[in-house]
């Protein structure tokens, strides 16, 4: 059952409040948020999410999360992704178009960064910040990383890229978590 234009944006605005939390420490008051269904296309072999040209057109930044056709979460975690804007999103993801007659963009779900879950919430942000942890996934407790998603670590193959700035965005990433690993390691051993 369809719901209504509304109704779609009462959901979207409810969903959207988890987050404001981590937008606010982000500064990132005015995101773009679009939660989205994730499935698996025919003839593909991983799951994507499709934005309209419009979305993609705003040139930022753009999070989401999953959720079904009718903007419920999928996910008891909550987590939030990250779509980090790509200039040349026109030619690099597929377009396609539904059977009734609407374009939208194919990004797959492994180019999706995780930047938070309920887990990472509970983190003193503060401290956090001081510290310079940067709310991208993982959780703090007694000050020691837990379970640091592997993802932060998928590094695309700089041979099949065109642009390398998401090597570039991965890179830092990598640098950003071990220089923060360094700090709780050296706060131990103290």
């Amino acid at each position: 059952m369809a719901i209504n234009t509304d109704e779609r944006k009462k959901r979207i605005s409810t969903l959207k409040e988890e987050h404001e939390g981590y937008f606010q420490i982000s500064g990132n008051i005015n995101a773009l948020y679009f939660p989205k269904m994730a499935y698996r296309p025919s003839g593909k072999d991983e799951l994507h999410v499709t934005f309209f040209p419009s979305e993609l057109e705003k040139e930022e930044d753009i999070y989401t999360e999953f959720v079904s056709i009718d903007y419920v979460s999928e996910d008891p975690k909550r987590t939030l992704y990250l779509v980090k804007h790509n200039p040349h999103w026109k030619s690099e993801y597929e377009l396609i178009t539904s059977s009734s007659g609407f374009t939208r963009h194919m990004i797959p779900v492994g180019e999706l960064k995780v930047v938070n879950d309920v887990t990472s919430r509970d983190w003193n942000k503060q401290t956090a910040m001081e510290e310079g942890m940067d709310h991208k996934g993982g959780s703090i407790n007694t000050g020691i990383v837990d379970e640091y998603s592997t993802s932060h670590f998928d590094l695309p193959n700089p041979d099949k890229m065109s642009d390398t700035s998401l090597l570039v965005d991965k890179l830092e990433d990598i640098n950003q978590t071990l220089i923060t690993l360094t700090k709780v390691i050296n706060k131990l051993i103290k």
